[in-house]
């Protein structure tokens, strides 16, 4: 299965991000279908925040919900193209609002797969904190999809740091991990693929993270604010190789997925097999 992660510079305006979100995809399944050597892609993952970045903290979020017209839109570009989208966002439900993943399927309705359990409550010195608990609810499951055959476990950002999570997505022998981000800079540089790779080797997994990459500016009429996050979306192997790096600037970056290599993979080191603690 071939696998494209969009790196976007989302900001505080949906319809902007909508925008560039389908440019994105529909151009590069353009060039895929024009080369003669190219597969066309089948599912193309978003980093977090992809509909709505929140720029200026404090804010009221804007939190769609499964029938507004932009998921409606991207559930139009699912149909027409026959691919997947997942995509991460503010979204409302049961009167609540969650950070939550949701996938969109050729002519089947969008639903929510994940909702984000470790919420990004932090102080790094020299900034202002982040608290994501006062706006969104934690979600409580560990969850995942299949599509042709292929097992995908969810994860989003922050809960990277949580090894407990992915042990669990171990356990319920998923091919691919997905870990939606919007990092920070500072934490981005001293932690991000070192996680990510733990994560893949730890859980024997692919693991593909789609992130968020850039300045983040208000789009807000006489206000000024940004916000900065680290980019390097990746695709790390169940070896714990980095096969895929996008650094900087928006745009794709394409994996293909071997079930037979996570096969070979636990092969040699049966991992699953030699576990004590549960």
């Amino acid at each position: 299965m071939k696998i494209s992660l969009l790196q976007l510079n989302s900001s505080d305006d949906i319809a902007k991000n909508l925008e560039q979100i389908v440019a994105l995809v529909e151009s590069h399944l353009a060039v895929q279908l024009a080369s003669q050597t190219q597969k066309k892609s089948r599912l193309f993952i978003l980093p977090e925040n992809s509909l709505y970045f929140r720029v200026i903290e404090g804010e009221p979020l804007k939190a769609l919900t499964l029938a507004s017209p932009e998921i409606q839109r991207l559930q139009k570009l699912s149909d027409a193209h026959s691919v997947d989208l997942y995509f991460t966002t503010a979204i409302a439900e049961g009167g609540k609002v969650w950070n939550a993943s949701v996938l969109v399927s050729p002519n089947e309705p969008a639903k929510i797969i994940y909702k984000k359990i470790h919420l990004f409550d932090i102080q790094l010195e020299g900034q202002k904190p982040i608290r994501e608990s006062d706006f969104f609810t934690h979600g409580e499951e560990v969850t995942g999809f299949e599509i042709d055959g292929v097992r995908f476990g969810s994860s989003i950002c922050y809960d990277l740091r949580f090894s407990e999570l992915y042990q669990q997505l171990a356990k319920n022998k998923v091919d691919v991990i997905l870990v939606p981000a919007a990092f920070l800079v500072k934490t981005g540089q001293a932690h991000w693929e070192t996680l990510l790779r733990a994560r893949a080797i730890e859980s024997q997994a692919y693991v593909l993270a789609s992130a968020q990459v850039g300045e983040h500016k208000t789009t807000q009429a006489g206000k000024s604010a940004s916000r900065f996050t680290y980019g390097h979306t990746m695709a790390i192997d169940p070896w714990g190789q980095v096969v895929e790096c996008k650094a900087e600037g928006v745009g794709c970056l394409d994996i293909e997925i071997s079930l037979d290599l996570v096969r070979s993979v636990r092969r040699q080191i049966p991992m699953g097999d030699h576990r004590r603690l549960k």
